[in-house]
This record gives C-alpha cells, structure tokens and sequence, in this order.
C-alpha cells in the first residue's frame, strides 16, 4: 500500500456548485463532449425524455472512447439538458452517477505526481473565482493522505521545482496588494537561480539565502523604490494591450466574451479617447492614476484579493514553467495576463466611477474562460503575448511600472 499526499486549497475543499444562482453556466456556450460509456448510456435511457433529448442532440464524432460524442446546442446556445431554471435534467432525472466525467468534474482539475496529488478548480467558473477573492484564508493549502494500493503512473515531484513554486508563492503573498512588488521579487529570484545553475549547479542553500534576502527587500521597500526608478515604456504597454484586444474580438463566439467584451470596451474607449495626435502615453498614464488613486486604497483594505489571485496562478499553473517554457518566460506570461487584468480593473473604475468586488469576479472569470478554457486557446493566447516582447523575457519589468 502506498501513501498520497492530497493537497489542495481552503477554497477547492469548500467549494459547491451554485446551481441555478450561477451568474454564467457552464452550460451555456461550451461544446459538451460525452466519452462512449455516457452517449450509450442517453441514448438507451429508460427516462423518455433524456432518450429523446439525446437522439437529437447528441453528435457521434467517434475521434476517441473519451471524445465519442459532441452535444449540439440548444436555440438559446444552452446543452439541451438545462431545464428552465437552469439545471441539469440529467442530475435531475438520473442522478449524478449518469453525469459524464466531463459535466462531473467541472471546474475541478488536478495534477497528480506519483505520491502526491494537487488539486484546484478553473477560474473560468464564477463560483471559484468568487471563492477565490472574498475569502482572505482561501490560499490556505490542506494536505491529506491517502492510502492506495500502487503508486500514481507519473512522475515523482520535482523538489527543485517544488521549493521555487512555493518561494514565489510566498512573495506575493509577501507583497499583498502590491503585486508589482511580488512579481519584481520573483524576476530578482529566477535570475538568480538561472545564474546559480551555470556557475556551479543548483544549491538549495544559496537559493534560500537570495530568498531572504528578496523577501527582506520587499519588505523594507527595496523593491518598491527599484521599480519606481524604472523608465516606463508606454510603447510596449500599448502594444500589449492592442494585440489583446485584437484577439479577443476574434473570441465573441466564446462562453463569457460578452462579459469579457463589455469591460473590454471601457478600455478601448479610454485607449481611442486619449490617443491624441498618437500620443499614446497619456492613456496608459491615466490608467496608472486610476490604478494608484482609485483602486489600491480599495485593495488596500483587501491585500488577500490579488495576493490569492496571483498565489493561485502560482500553484495552479505549478510555476515556473509551461509547455517546456523558462522560468523566465512563464513569468514574462504571468505578468502580462496579470497587466491585462489590471487595466480592465482600472478602465472599468474609471468610467464606472467605482469598484465593485462583482466587476472584478467578472473580470478574472471571463478573462479565464476565454484564454484557458483548453491548451489549445492557452496556447493561441501566450502566442499573441510572446508577439509584444522587447528584446527578451525581461521586458516584463516595463509592466510592472
């Protein structure tokens, strides 16, 4: 018998579907793919109405036993087993048992290694993010252990990689509402660490010492007054914000792009507004004093709503590293996303005239369910990002100005 060790955060382990008071289900808008067992198992029901719901929409597409058929949509582009008050007639007439794995585990995800298992639920969710932002101890990791009979077929954890992630976890932590801050000191970390490994390979003491010493940093105001002394570079904020938007115009088809569109305009407005005779910094500067004015002193009062934003990208997207990318480059990604997310926040206050904990749910969810909904979107989105560099991954330091 073997021993695994669950992990997972105070907000996953509390977590419960909010059913028909879902402000966006995940029912609306998604292609619903059914694995083998659940498309014969619609399709020969003895509930008549399921047996007939699944008749018509159910498309055998047959690419795999897990991706055997495809739920057509609903006129109101809803799955065609949402009832009208938006719940599901399968879980309703069925039970749960008959749901597919697909329907059953949304928004919960996990990571497993060969002894330990990470487990964390998809922003794209309203409900998670919700969770996520109003609860200061939602960050707060649990571990269990649980007995199996064999070891997990993957990979054990890296324990390198393990003492990064929660060295950078805990410095945004560290850095609260100011996330610049966080995001600064992590950049201080890995380039020691890429320093380190190519003068004498990694060591585990020398790393907790440079830890420390950010750690010091951040807290004595070091780090503040390193980034106040950077020159901003407008340029590249503008460009960033553009190509976002160029690409997110070509997602209105999307669950939740009319949410993420309703918030993109306010910064677009902003943009256009105030891109006179091409002076295109005066918009960015605006958005800084909206940023700095307006909603720090919100966030002041609530440093746990970017802390666990950020400490929950961290862990989530097991930091440093996707898809075989740097250290480096992984947080050029997280930081550009995170600049995203902090305009759309300012423009929204700016026009609105006020921030609204509801605005900034809405605005983390849908950015989620637009960019990660699959690796497929992931990877079209960080391609877009990766198209705005100057010269290497360090030209994040521009976006934390």
């Amino acid at each position: 018998m073997k021993e695994i060790t669950v992990v997972e955060p105070v907000f996953v382990t509390d977590f419960k579907c909010a059913g028909s008071a879902c402000r966006d289900h995940c029912c609306k808008g998604w292609d619903v793919t059914l694995d083998k067992t659940t498309v014969n198992r619609y399709l020969k029901s003895a509930q008549i109405e399921i047996r007939n719901i699944a008749s018509e929409h159910i498309v055998k597409v047959k690419k795999s036993f897990q991706s055997w058929g495809v739920m057509k949509l609903s006129s109101k582009v809803n799955c065609a087993f949402m009832d009208e008050d938006k719940l599901c007639k399968v879980h309703k007439q069925m039970g749960p048992a008959a749901l597919s794995p697909t329907c059953a585990t949304y928004p919960r995800t996990q990571q497993n290694h060969k002894y330990e298992v990470n487990k964390s639920l998809t922003l794209s969710c309203p409900e998670a993010t919700q969770k996520l932002l109003s609860r200061p101890d939602a960050m707060l990791l649990n571990q269990t252990v649980q007995i199996q009979a064999e070891a997990n077929k993957n990979e054990d954890v890296d324990n390198e990689h393990k003492l990064v992630n929660l060295m950078c976890a805990n410095m945004v932590k560290a850095a609260g509402c100011n996330a610049s801050e966080g995001l600064y000191g992590i950049a201080m970390l890995l380039l020691h660490l890429e320093q380190m490994k190519k003068e004498q390979g990694f060591n585990s003491e020398a790393l907790e010492n440079d830890y420390f010493n950010i750690m010091d940093a951040i807290g004595n105001g070091s780090v503040a007054q390193s980034i106040a002394g950077i020159n901003n570079n407008h340029d590249l904020q503008w460009s960033l914000l553009m190509r976002m938007q160029t690409y997110f115009s070509s997602k209105v088809k999307t669950r939740s792009a009319d949410i993420l569109q309703h918030y993109l305009m306010k910064l677009v407005h902003i943009q256009i507004s105030d891109a006179k005779g091409h002076d295109i910094g005066s918009s960015m500067t605006r958005l800084d004093a909206v940023w700095n004015d307006k909603v720090m002193p919100w966030m002041a009062e609530r440093p746990h709503v970017i802390s666990n934003y950020l400490q929950y990208r961290i862990y989530s997207d097991s930091f440093p590293g996707y898809q075989g990318r740097s250290p480096l480059a992984s947080l050029y990604l997280l930081t550009a996303e995170w600049f995203m997310i902090r305009s759309l926040i300012a423009a929204c206050v700016e026009l609105v005239g006020a921030i609204d904990e509801h605005d900034i749910v809405n605005i983390i969810y849908s950015f989620h369910a637009v960019t990660k909904h699959n690796n497929s979107s992931m990877a079209a989105f960080f391609e877009e990002i990766d198209n705005v560099k100057v010269n290497d991954d360090l030209s994040l330091i521009y976006l934390l100005k």
